[in-house]
């Protein structure tokens, strides 16, 4: 046990003396147990850890030990949008951030002195007093992406992902459906919600649409960005006023994507964001010294590299 671990447990058992805490050693035991791994632990994984040593407490004792443990400092407890709550050790003085995988419930922790500067920076210029904070990124991990086929079913895609449709399964019938819905392969699409159960919500052309999961399933994708080597990077929606960007990809319906080309809205001419309405919508741009306007949720469609 290294020296940090070692100082935390001696600060414990004078926290225990003090407050005459009952099954202190027992309660002692089990942060020693915590302590040695590095890992998010839920109750019931370290149950499994205290087991291993040979160690049989009750399942209700180890999760009021755990919420103890978290009331005084020594444990960090955790509400991803996970099944259950995870457990890591919560160091005095250290922080750190999370990148959580939705598929395989990988945690990954993160540190970044500029990110933690500029969230400074942030909080000061709406004169903010920060006092904690916590940052959590849900995404795909590496390996799940790895593991993924070329071609899946949108049932399949996470919330929040954006998708372009490849290809529809099935006879005429469930293509005639889906265009009467507008939807056509060689759009994106962005996965609102999916439960598991249930219908599935895709933001599509400025509009949310509600697709049963039998069809879903009948609806291949890739991820967004993903063709041709292409990245998802970022949205014109997400710039500030005065930024600028350059064109990366214009995605949507086809229709959409042809009315934007005859604006001038192609691969690698500088935008520039002038203004947005008072209500935040839709936005004013610059594209090649014209002033043009476009709701937030098409400019959503654009993915830009800023400059």
């Amino acid at each position: 046990m290294n020296t940090i671990h070692q100082q935390e447990m001696e600060q414990l058992r004078v926290l225990f003396r003090q407050e005459a805490i009952d099954r202190a050693g027992d309660r002692i035991r089990i942060l020693e147990v915590f302590l040695d791994t590095e890992e998010h632990v839920t109750c019931a994984e370290l149950i499994a850890l205290l087991n291993k040593k040979d160690y049989d407490f009750e399942p209700d004792f180890v999760r009021e030990t755990l919420k103890l443990l978290a009331c005084y400092g020594f444990v960090q407890e955790n509400k991803f949008e996970l099944e259950e709550s995870t457990y890591e050790h919560r160091h005095l003085g250290y922080h750190h951030d999370h990148l959580i995988c939705t598929r395989c419930q990988k945690i990954v922790e993160f540190e970044d002195d500029d990110l933690e500067a500029l969230q400074l920076q942030i909080a000061s210029q709406y004169g903010f007093h920060m006092l904690q904070h916590k940052m959590e990124i849900y995404g795909l991990c590496s390996d799940c992406i790895n593991k993924r086929e070329p071609l899946v079913s949108i049932a399949s895609a996470r919330e929040g992902e954006w998708v372009q449709i490849k290809e529809f399964l099935g006879g005429s019938g469930i293509q005639n459906r889906l265009a009467s819905l507008g939807i056509r392969v060689g759009d994106e699409v962005e996965l609102l919600t999916n439960s598991g159960k249930g219908p599935l919500v895709l933001a599509h052309n400025c509009s949310r649409l509600a697709v049963g999961r039998g069809i879903a399933k009948k609806i291949m994708i890739i991820p967004g960005g993903k063709e041709k080597g292409q990245t998802p990077g970022l949205r014109l929606s997400r710039l500030k006023e005065g930024q600028k960007a350059t064109i990366v990809r214009v995605g949507g319906t086809s229709a959409f994507r042809r009315r934007l080309m005859e604006m001038g809205f192609l691969k690698g001419t500088e935008i520039q964001i002038e203004k947005y309405a008072p209500l935040q919508d839709p936005m004013e741009l610059i594209l090649k010294g014209y002033h043009i306007s476009l709701r937030v949720c098409e400019a959503s469609q654009i993915v830009v590299k800023k400059v």
